[in-house]
């Protein structure tokens, strides 16, 4: 009878007090033996685009990616590194109970160029989706129009073969995609033809041009319009004051705006989220300075890269990078102003440069041969991953 109360007192207080120390273990904290005591630790999760990459904490070897690490509350200096690839570094702060992550997407050191196009594209245009591009192979008489399908197979395959669309009687000079990426106006002087990519009809569009145009215009003014609600309502009134040239990342979390006027942007416009980014934000906006706005973070990053123009920005597919197009070079950052890679730097033409919706590679406009008469632009792949 007495062993029996021994082993249910015993339980009584084994019982809650594992269950107590379990929970703290879950929460981070570890025994410190030095000072014998339960230390607060925080959480890195490092994950990599390629995977199996080395990190290194404030210089020392320590996992590989993929992998979840207890750390003391403090701020370390992380690098991801692997093998024919650019290396990843940014200061991260640990806070206790609180995981931070580690995303590190790796761009290889020396990206293979394959070539698209071999008898010359012109004019090439990304539809609106990013999941299309349209460009002409002009002749003395004719245009030819083709697109190109930038998605990835079913069985993951890329570099699909140019679709010729349809033959033009004229030269044509410009082309716009409709709203919902299945029309291309195709423009010369004074000509104009709206073809339907699905099954190639054209239509004489010179009477009603400017028409059309403003419906496409309307339409997008309309979708902008309702993502630009989806803003904290301070936000919105500021940004409809002091900002301009608004593009919204793919996933629609980001905004990249120019400021043109000087102006701040109130603090906790929405509630924190645990493990939100800690990289130094600037809410003070001054007039010409190039800001992205995470909605859902609520934080506000400058992009400072070699004095660049908004034109020259576009969006990675992740939502987590831009990309920043300059003459003969093309940049990849993290939206955080973070990691600057050149991933290519050579001939292009007119900065013409679109990532694959899969993040995979990169189509380029350029001509490998401009000192040759016989030499014209081409689309070429430059292969990221």
């Amino acid at each position: 009878m007495r062993t029996r109360i021994l082993l249910f007192l015993t339980g009584l207080i084994l019982v809650p007090v594992s269950t107590y120390f379990v929970i703290l273990f879950a929460r981070g904290y570890r025994p410190d033996f030095r000072r014998r005591e339960l230390s607060p630790t925080g959480i890195l999760a490092t994950t990599s685009l390629p995977d199996s990459a080395q990190v290194l904490i404030n210089g020392l070897l320590t996992t590989a990616t993929n992998s979840n690490l207890n750390l003391s509350p403090a701020t370390y200096k992380i690098d991801v590194k692997k093998e024919g690839f650019q290396p990843w570094s940014k200061s991260l702060s640990i806070e206790k109970e609180v995981v931070t992550r580690a995303a590190a997407t790796l761009f290889p050191s020396v990206p293979s160029l394959k070539a698209i196009t071999t008898t010359t594209a012109a004019a090439p245009t990304l539809s609106p989706d990013g999941t299309k591009v349209a460009f002409l192979r002009p002749t003395k008489t004719l245009s030819e129009l083709y697109t190109l399908d930038l998605s990835e197979s079913p069985l993951g395959l890329l570099n699909r073969d140019p679709r010729l669309i349809t033959s033009l009687s004229f030269p044509a000079a410009d082309l716009i995609w409709s709203p919902d990426s299945k029309q291309v106006l195709v423009l010369a002087t004074p000509s104009a033809s709206l073809i339907d990519i699905s099954t190639s009809q054209a239509t004489d569009a010179t009477a009603n041009q400017k028409a059309l145009l403003a419906s496409w215009t309307q339409l997008q003014a309309a979708r902008e319009t309702q993502k630009f609600s989806l803003l904290p309502l301070k936000l919105q009134s500021l940004l409809a004051t002091s900002a301009a040239s608004l593009v919204w990342s793919p996933k629609e979390n980001k905004l990249l705006y120019t400021a043109t006027a000087s102006a701040t942007i109130p603090d906790r416009l929405i509630p924190p989220l645990p493990g939100s980014s800690t990289q130094p934000q600037s809410r003070a906006l001054v007039e010409g300075g190039i800001y992205i706005y995470d909605l859902e973070e609520d934080r506000n990053f400058k992009i400072e890269i070699n004095n660049v123009k908004i034109e020259h920005l576009s969006w990675f597919p992740s939502s987590n990078h831009l990309i920043s197009t300059e003459k003969g070079k093309v940049t990849i950052l993290e939206y955080d102003n973070h990691n600057p890679t050149v991933v290519y730097a050579g001939p292009m033409e007119n900065s013409f440069a679109f990532p694959y919706p899969s993040g995979k590679q990169l189509l380029i406009l350029a001509n490998l041969s401009p000192n040759s008469k016989t030499s014209v632009p081409n689309l070429y792949a430059v292969s990221l991953r």
